[in-house]
């Protein structure tokens, strides 16, 4: 039987915003993956499940129920055997033929691709998240995250993080991975989130069939500043904040002209034009919660950024 290769590679800026639907970090959500009206993996994430429409190999995400750390459902991640199709190793010469994989992305095209990452606009501090863990001997899971940005011909790495561990976890807890920014980028916003969730090792020998990571409640949270983005401007006023139905941003510098607002998981919310350096923003259809202003001048220039709440 002729194998299908699965590759896995990373999207271009248009595909991110055009094609790929918001990650669901609580794992609430699920979605029949593609060519399949029965196999799902979570909103927003790829797997190798799609695999099991073509070949004999098993499922290996599932939507946890029975204890699942907080709402309806976590993610499952189970390695399993990979039979009748070939992943290459982005850390070794040759294929993963034993794995369990989840990441921010969507499988694509046939035979079937993963394209990877979603848009995200702010230098993150930390990803954390509810993780517990059930290794096979000698295996060992990790959680890895990048923040990349576009520079017209190919992805720069801005920051990475990685989370691991082999021991043996029955409940949850939580973890949490400090990224490591670039110097080189040291006044670059990202534009692209990518998290890979691995149920086993695959930079070496050592993924056993069997293993089992779950993990819930993923979420970013601080920032990383850039003295290039603090000099722009030395005075915004957000007010009233928390805000329920409007908010006002009043920039001092002449050359603010857009504010650009993001929910915490960098999902834009909306652009709005400024006036003699002020937006009056309608926040009534706002969810509850933590929002990212950034301010930008007339050539679309970050200049400041900030958050604001909104409570209801």
């Amino acid at each position: 039987m002729k194998k299908i290769l699965l590759t896995i590679s990373v999207v271009a800026l248009s595909f991110i915003g055009a094609m790929a639907q918001s990650p669901d970090f609580s794992f609430e959500t699920w979605n029949n993956v593609q060519f399949s009206t029965t196999i799902q993996d979570p909103q927003g994430w790829a797997s190798l499940n799609t695999l099991n429409v073509f070949t004999a190999t098993p499922k290996s995400v599932f939507k946890e129920t029975t204890s699942p750390f907080g709402g309806t459902a976590s993610a499952k991640i189970t390695t399993v055997k990979i039979i009748g199709a070939a992943i290459p190793n982005p850390y070794q010469t040759g294929d993963i033929d034993t794995a369990g994989l989840l990441t921010i992305g969507q499988i694509v095209a046939s035979p079937p691709s993963i394209k990877y990452g979603y848009n995200y606009t702010w230098r993150s501090q930390v990803l954390s998240f509810q993780c517990k863990y059930t290794p096979m001997a000698g295996d060992s899971a990790f959680v890895l995250a990048t923040l990349t940005k576009w520079n017209g011909t190919s992805r720069d790495t801005i920051a990475i993080g990685k989370y691991a561990t082999g021991a043996t976890t029955t409940s949850y807890s939580l973890n949490s991975i400090t990224l490591n920014y670039d110097p080189a980028f040291a006044s670059v916003v990202p534009d692209s989130q990518q998290i890979f969730i691995s149920s086993s090792i695959y930079s070496h020998n050592g993924a056993k069939i069997g293993s089992t990571f779950y993990i819930d409640d993923i979420a970013w949270s601080g920032y990383n500043s850039t003295n290039e983005i603090n000099s722009r401007i030395n005075n915004v006023i957000v007010y009233p904040n928390p805000s329920t139905n409007n908010i006002s941003i009043v920039a001092s510098s002449v050359d603010a002209a857009i504010i650009r607002i993001t929910d915490i998981t960098g999902r834009l919310i909306g652009t709005y034009s400024m006036t003699d350096n002020e937006a009056n923003i309608q926040t009534s259809t706002f969810a509850s919660g933590i929002y990212i202003y950034s301010i930008l001048d007339q050539k679309k220039n970050v200049m400041s950024r900030g958050r604001f709440e909104i409570t209801k």
